[in-house]
């Protein structure tokens, strides 16, 4: 498979703000993070949550993690360009990271599909919406009990979730099939997708839901 270009797309226009999201279990996390490594004229933003750090994992610094009460102040300050309850924990993404980082480079987050939303409607015309979804609803769930253990009832929590998220697909520019055993062909979709895009002038949105 032949390796996208490191090279910093020239300019034209505005910087453009990608989003990659999609259902819990998808991949979104792990294909996000592949597409940085690929193209380092693309930074990434600031997001806090309240979400307890995991044991024995290795945190993104970019995910700052405050209680409540800190998390609640700063909606109250407006500090949030987006903010949503994902999984009963909050989550924002810091509004002042990321307009000064737009100002000089092309910003890529992953973040769910709520927030997702919030931003386009407040920068319809600068940001990318791509929407990741697994082949079929028995993958997805395989793909969930993976990750971790959970119980029956937390595990039909999630599923919930997904169907909600998986109904806002029509809403993105654009869905990407990310396939059990390929997800090096979905990176590749992804970031060959955001280059060409980062070198065309930010314009209209592309028709709802179009397949990549």
């Amino acid at each position: 498979m032949p390796q996208p270009t490191n090279d910093r797309p020239s300019p034209r226009g505005p910087c453009r703000l990608f989003i990659v999201s999609g259902p819990s279990g998808v991949g979104k996390t792990t294909i996000a993070k592949a597409v940085l490594r690929r193209c380092p004229w693309l930074a990434t933003t600031v997001s806090y949550t309240t979400r307890t750090e995991r044991l024995g994992k290795k945190e993104d610094k970019t995910m700052i993690h405050v209680d409540e009460e800190t998390f609640r102040d700063k909606v109250n300050r407006g500090e949030f360009l987006e903010w949503a309850v994902v999984h009963g924990m909050l989550y924002g993404t810091d509004g002042p990271t990321v307009r000064e980082r737009l100002k000089t480079r092309h910003l890529l987050l992953n973040i769910d599909p709520q927030g997702a939303l919030q931003i386009k409607c407040k920068m319809p015309e600068r940001t990318v919406l791509i929407f990741l979804k697994a082949e079929s609803a028995d993958e997805l769930v395989a793909r969930i009990q993976k990750r971790q253990q959970m119980n029956p009832q937390e595990l039909e929590n999630r599923l919930a979730s997904a169907r909600r998220e998986l109904r806002l697909a029509r809403h993105y520019d654009y869905v990407i099939l990310n396939q059990h055993g390929r997800v090096r062909e979905t990176i590749h979709r992804v970031t060959t997708l955001i280059t060409r895009l980062a070198n065309t002038r930010a314009s209209r949105a592309p028709a709802a839901g179009k397949t990549a």
